[in-house]
């Protein structure tokens, strides 16, 4: 845990709806030891949204630092998505990616995800693309929503890794933590992760 602590204050997740005039700041943590740790940080200017953060996967010996920007196209209901495109120093090469983080609620559910494209701008660099998570929500209390999450992460010549499992968050006025406990499907190690999301 002592990486939440080392990233804590730098990430922020632009998914920020009809709240962004009140909250432009939005922080956005995930960690589960197996997996690596995001940490990103965004400002919505209303439409527009600029991003920075972090993913350090320790074991691996990998990192990468990230800066874009992208636009926010949400409704007043708050379905929507952050569309962006970022410049990324990774371990092994340059990439542009580019991330979709679209939202809807429907009544109690609501669904959530978070996928993302690499492109290598260096020969050493690797496609690859991710869908991680997505997960699926019901409100049983204003405060609590159980349902479940799936994540796929491919990369060029290797199999995809594949998981799922429960999910289970706690909202707060400002924030909310969600725990996921996920199996393997396919190629995937077993892990329960912690995502922690603030606006201010």
């Amino acid at each position: 845990m002592g990486r939440w602590l080392a990233l804590g204050c730098a990430l922020v997740w632009p998914r920020l709806g009809h709240g962004q005039a009140s909250h432009p700041w939005s922080v956005y943590l995930r960690d589960g030891g197996r997996s690596p740790l995001y940490a990103f940080a965004s400002y919505s200017f209303g439409r527009p949204v600029l991003m920075v953060g972090a993913i350090v996967d320790t074991p691996n010996d990998y990192t990468e630092s990230l800066a874009g920007g992208g636009v926010n196209l949400f409704a007043a209901s708050g379905n929507g998505a952050s569309l962006l495109a970022l410049g990324s120093k990774a371990t092994d090469s340059w990439y542009l990616e580019v991330y979709g983080l679209p939202t809807l609620t429907v009544g109690r559910l609501s669904a959530t995800g978070f996928a993302g494209l690499y492109i290598p701008v260096e020969s050493r660099g690797v496609r690859q693309y991710f869908l991680d998570p997505v997960t699926v929500l019901w409100r049983v209390h204003r405060r609590l929503a159980l349902g479940g999450s799936y994540t796929v992460y491919k990369i060029a010549g290797v199999a995809g890794r594949h998981g799922a499992g429960p999910a289970v968050q706690i909202t707060f006025p400002a924030a909310s933590a969600t725990i996921d406990a996920l199996a393997a499907i396919s190629s995937f190690t077993d892990e329960l992760r912690l995502t922690l999301q603030f606006v201010f």
